[in-house]
């Protein structure tokens, strides 16, 4: 017989990617989710890495695109707000007193509504008394409340949203102004990221304040204080941060000047908004100034809070624009007047 030659099998070409040792096939589910050693070595390095002096004008487009957009649906919020305060008052004149529920399944609310308004007719939750129309009247009030505050919320939703999308280019742009001015010369100890986590971690404390504080206590002045307390807190960081920010910015020497002339008037009105938006906000005016109404004329007056706060917070919104068109400008003109330096992190 002859030698039959001996046969070799070789696995298909489409399991080389399964088998193959390489750095991506030896991952877990999380390392590729979260990154892998490779990924992280590199972040790493680039911690460490040299850097030099890096223009902030991407950021400041994409800030001012998103708070244009904010200022865009403050005014929005303030034209609702003023035709649901036109709606309540119409409401008033016609001699509601009481507050319409919003829910149209919320029977036994809707029923309580009625009589306290004298709509007798509407005493059962039968639906064939329904259909008969026992209730229009009330529903009429039940479908214009619902309606109102459903336009309310979806803005309302939308700044929310906007807001957390803010949140990213706000910490790249602070995160470079504050390593910009060590490449600018100035000799400062604090660190760009601490700095940025920082105050990002009081503005995370203020908002869960401001939404357990009503399951903390019932008492008002606790409530204000469990308030003011992170915004005392983060006005101190801010305020330490842009002190650093503005004496390596300006082409000046103010090491030895007061605070007040450090800071433009821009910073303080800015600081002083933002101040006054963190006690006086839609989440505040819901929880503390306003919270509870009991009758329609407290409502109205809560109404007639939500469109002046929408007001504040585009004021804020405009003041800083300025306010990073201001720390732009200031960077790249030092820069381009005295130049800037190689910073080593390692030395």
């Amino acid at each position: 017989m002859k030698n039959q030659q001996k046969k070799k099998f070789y696995k298909p070409k489409s399991f080389d990617n399964l088998t193959n040792l390489n750095e991506s096939n030896q991952i877990s589910l999380l390392s590729k989710i979260f990154g892998s050693k490779k990924e992280l070595d590199v972040a790493r390095s680039n911690f460490f890495k040299k850097f030099n002096f890096e223009s902030n004008i991407n950021s400041l487009r994409i800030l001012t695109f998103l708070l244009l957009i904010s200022i865009f649906l403050c005014s929005a919020m303030f034209l609702v707000e003023r035709n649901n305060e036109k709606v309540y008052q119409s409401w008033k004149s016609a001699g509601i007193e009481n507050i319409p529920p919003s829910d149209i399944l919320d029977f036994e609310s809707i029923i309580d509504f009625s009589q306290k308004e004298d709509f007798l007719s509407c005493n059962s939750k039968n639906p064939k008394k329904l259909l008969d129309g026992i209730c229009d009247e009330t529903l009429g009030y039940v479908d214009e409340m619902n309606a109102t505050q459903s336009r309310s919320q979806i803005i309302y939703i939308f700044q929310i949203l906007l807001l957390f999308f803010l949140l990213f280019p706000l910490a790249t742009f602070f995160h470079r102004a504050i390593r910009n001015i060590k490449t600018l010369g100035y000799k400062t100890n604090i660190s760009a990221e601490k700095s940025v986590i920082w105050i990002y971690f009081f503005l995370f404390l203020f908002y869960l304040f401001v939404f357990i504080s009503r399951w903390i206590s019932s008492n008002d002045l606790i409530v204000f204080i469990l308030i003011l307390l992170p915004v005392l807190i983060l006005s101190f960081r801010i305020v330490k941060v842009f002190k650093e920010i503005y004496l390596g910015s300006k082409e000046e020497n103010l090491s030895n000047k007061s605070i007040l002339i450090i800071f433009s008037n821009r910073f303080k009105l800015w600081l002083l908004a933002l101040i006054i938006n963190c006690l006086y906000n839609p989440s505040t005016i819901t929880r503390l100034w306003s919270y509870n109404s009991q009758n329609l004329n407290e409502f109205i007056y809560a109404t007639k809070l939500m469109y002046f706060s929408s007001l504040l917070i585009a004021i804020l919104n405009i003041l800083t624009i300025l306010l990073i068109v201001e720390i732009y400008k200031m960077q790249e003109i030092k820069n381009i007047k005295k130049g800037s330096i190689e910073i080593n992190p390692l030395e």
